[in-house]
């Protein structure tokens, strides 16, 4: 089965069409990426500018490929969404559980409210007891007197995701699945074990970073804050005068962290609106380390902020992983581990054959997830 896979940024849009044979593990056959117009923290702002950008990098794809794709696996990303709790049951009166029983549990989620021009992304099932006694996988077959199950449900604006998928709709892409970004974060650069242990995936975008917590094989929360790598260079360019370019290469060449031993090493920018003249000015190595230094500490305090107290306390979360472009940055998984007082590290994605040494840094984890969420649906 080949199968489009869209990720829709505020930097890039990246198409990836991959060929899923079942039991196998899955090859991509070809890759596209368009610079991302008309998006702005995972929200579109101008249909028309998306529009273009997307049916650019479908194009790229499907000319490696050889071959057009039907269908599409898009991520969605907007800080409208959330993380619900809910636990429903059902009685049993002493009688075994049924795949009837089941199914009556899940109806009981249609008929949710889930708040004003909300509209469900997602519903995880995350826990299974019946009478008191937790950590049932498969209840079938089990007698008891009541059957609960833990659900998390993520939800978003309904007006953000049907722009979303008007604005797909007019680049001629057909939507097979809608998934949260920070799902398939998650999906594409964990191991086993970390989906097991308890591991929060931190997703630094250009627009947004995007958090998804996963225990026991589950997603047990997903949130995302309208803050990213993007802001880094802006205050770069701000702090330096500079244009964002020149910020993004000097972000990128010196990262964040620095030894002590350099912080008074100077450092030439270029100056803003002197690309022919090519003038610069001299800075010490410290100045722009703690620019970037400091929108890290907002970006990690937001996250904080944003999710819940128990997501990162030591039952939930045993460690982060960071995964976006942004992640690369020197220092950052240092940073963040003495942040939250949890080991963290960088992961790229994983699991995927044919990925090119250009698409298999950290900023394709969401491309390698969505593949990943197609093929654990199907």
């Amino acid at each position: 089965m080949k199968i489009g896979i869209l990720d829709i940024g505020t930097n890039k849009i990246s198409c990836f069409i991959a060929n899923i044979i079942k039991d196998k593990e899955p090859i991509i056959l070809g890759i596209g990426h368009h610079q991302s117009n008309g998006v702005s923290s995972g929200t579109i702002v101008d249909m028309e500018l998306a529009c273009n950008s997307i049916r650019s990098s479908i194009q790229s794809a499907e000319s490696m490929c050889g071959n057009t794709v039907e269908e599409f696996v898009v991520n969605f990303s907007s800080n409208t969404i959330q993380s619900q709790t809910v636990n429903l049951n059902i009685s049993l009166d002493n009688n075994e559980v049924t795949h009837e029983d089941i199914k009556k549990i899940y109806k009981k989620i249609n008929d949710l409210n889930y708040g004003k021009n909300r509209k469900l992304l997602h519903k995880v099932r995350t826990s299974y007891s019946i009478d008191r006694n937790i950590g049932i996988d498969k209840p079938i077959g089990m007698k008891g007197n009541e059957l609960i199950a833990g659900f998390n449900l993520i939800t978003a604006d309904e007006n953000s995701i049907n722009n979303f998928i008007k604005c797909l709709s007019m680049a001629k892409v057909r939507v097979s699945d809608l998934v949260a970004t920070p799902y398939a974060s998650g999906l594409g650069c964990l191991n086993n074990d970390d989906l097991y242990i308890g591991t929060t995936v931190i997703d630094v975008g250009a627009g947004c970073s995007s958090i998804g917590t996963f225990y026991k094989n589950k997603l047990v929360y997903a949130g995302i804050v309208n803050i990213g790598g993007f802001h880094i260079s802006s205050d770069i360019a701000k702090g330096l005068s500079t244009s964002i370019l020149a910020a993004e290469r000097l972000k990128i060449l010196h990262g964040g962290s620095i030894s002590s031993n350099e912080e008074n090493d100077l450092i030439d920018v270029p100056l803003t609106g002197c690309d022919e003249t090519s003038e610069t000015h001299k800075i010490h190595k410290k100045e722009l380390s703690n620019i970037i230094l400091s929108r890290i500490q907002e970006i990690l305090e937001n996250i904080r902020s944003k999710t819940n107290k128990s997501i990162m306390e030591r039952n939930l979360t045993s460690n982060i992983v960071l995964t976006g472009k942004s992640s690369e940055l020197k220092g950052f998984d240092n940073l963040t581990s003495d942040f939250f007082g949890i080991k963290a590290r960088v992961g790229k994605p994983i699991g995927i054959k044919g990925n090119t040494e250009n698409s298999s840094g950290p900023g394709f984890s969401v491309c390698c997830g969505l593949i990943k969420y197609k093929i654990f649906k199907e």
